[in-house]
């Protein structure tokens, strides 16, 4: 094979918020970066909500101006039906970062890459990289527009897939999936987010831009298989038996159920001699945690570190604490919900706190999920997710 065509000193796989902002970065040093995206920013992308420490870490990547262009829909509080039948509120009142934000996620990624190309970003939208290889002391992207990079940086989500090709191991933690619907909702009144805890799961319900809000489903692999969950009868008859969720399922459906891998996971290792993984790619979380963009974008920063010189056992303890940290308060959240204590969902997720991930891996391994692509809502990807 021969080497492709341009060169670059980084080339980025996976334009979501971590891959955008690592080539921001690097960009803005003066490295020469190409990004790929294989979409356009075009469809519905799951992770709405956004918690208030989101806003000094915009703010420090000098990102504010354009986010607040975006004109989301400011969040004040959680309310969950957790641990108890009545519902419970959170508010933001007292975070010193002030409130959270409802946001259109395929916007806010897009709003991203879009700064890295004005810093001078290459950025190859709509092109699908097929495969990442090493070739004559460099990296060989293969895609629709190929090139050569000294490093490459695996945005890829939950697939980890670049860095899985170059040697990693992934090793998931859960089967975590989740079926969403949105709604459009009209005049209704759009509400905040709202949490409820059910034998074989929890569920969510959040406003989205533009009158419409998002219901989603998380349950196991399994659950979801057994009961229909990816089709909209399954789905609707599951939302049935909620005591309030149900409620806020107002207005027209936008289509059909969509089911998305929510499995947590950890890299192994996250970096390499020649590539790095960030966001999602290198450790992802339950989104019950609300941490999963605030991580890409820390992530991120200290990735370009790395590439730009830094540590990478730095970087490697880095994610091992997120990864500590992340199973003790997943324990405790988790934990804090007794009601169905014996039901399969939950007592899966009674771990020890201090158990470290690999350990878990020759039992994870067998029962995991792939972490496959979104799936196209039919009951033959939901199949394949258990």
């Amino acid at each position: 094979m021969s080497s492709p065509g341009r060169a670059s000193d980084v080339a980025v796989v996976g334009g979501g918020p971590a891959g955008a902002v690592t080539a921001l970065l690097l960009a803005r040093a003066g490295r020469d970066v190409v990004l790929y995206e294989q979409s356009r920013y075009d469809t519905l992308r799951l992770g709405e909500t956004l918690p208030p420490s989101i806003n000094p870490l915009l703010r420090r990547l000098g990102l504010w101006e354009p986010f607040a262009a975006l004109g989301a829909m400011p969040s004040y509080q959680t309310a969950s039906a957790w641990g108890a039948a009545e519902p419970a509120d959170r508010s933001f009142i007292l975070s010193p970062y002030g409130n959270g934000w409802h946001v259109d996620r395929a916007r806010f990624d897009a709003m991203l890459v879009d700064a890295a190309e004005q810093a001078g970003v290459r950025v190859l939208r709509g092109v699908h990289v097929g495969k990442v290889s090493r070739l004559h002391g460099g990296l060989c992207v293969e895609a629709g527009d190929p090139s050569s990079a000294a490093t490459v940086v695996d945005a890829t989500g939950r697939t980890a897939r670049v860095a899985r090709a170059l040697g990693a191991n992934r090793v998931p933690l859960d089967k975590l999936v989740c079926a969403t619907r949105v709604f459009a909702i009209g005049s209704e009144p759009p509400g905040d987010t709202f949490i409820e805890a059910a034998p074989d799961g929890w569920w969510y319900a959040s406003p989205l831009p533009d009158q419409r809000r998002i219901i989603a489903l998380f349950t196991d692999a399994h659950e979801l298989v057994r009961s229909r969950l990816a089709t909209v009868d399954g789905w609707t008859e599951a939302l049935a038996r909620t005591e309030h969720v149900g409620d806020l399922a107002c207005g027209v459906p936008c289509g059909k159920v969509r089911v998305t891998t929510s499995a947590s996971h950890e890299l192994e290792p996250p970096v390499g001699d020649d590539w790095i993984a960030v966001g999602d790619a290198a450790f992802a979380v339950d989104p019950l945690s609300s941490g999963g963009v605030d991580f890409a974008l820390r992530s991120a920063t200290a990735a370009a570190d790395v590439l730009l010189g830094g540590d990478r056992s730095a970087y490697r303890r880095q994610i091992a604490d997120e990864a500590r940290e992340y199973r003790r308060l997943r324990a405790e959240i988790y934990g804090w919900e007794h009601r169905f204590a014996d039901a399969a969902f939950w007592s899966a997720r009674r771990m020890t706190v201090d158990q470290p991930l690999a350990s878990r891996a020759a039992t994870s391994r067998s029962v995991g999920i792939d972490g496959a692509a979104p799936s196209r809502s039919t009951e033959q990807d939901a199949a394949a997710l258990a």
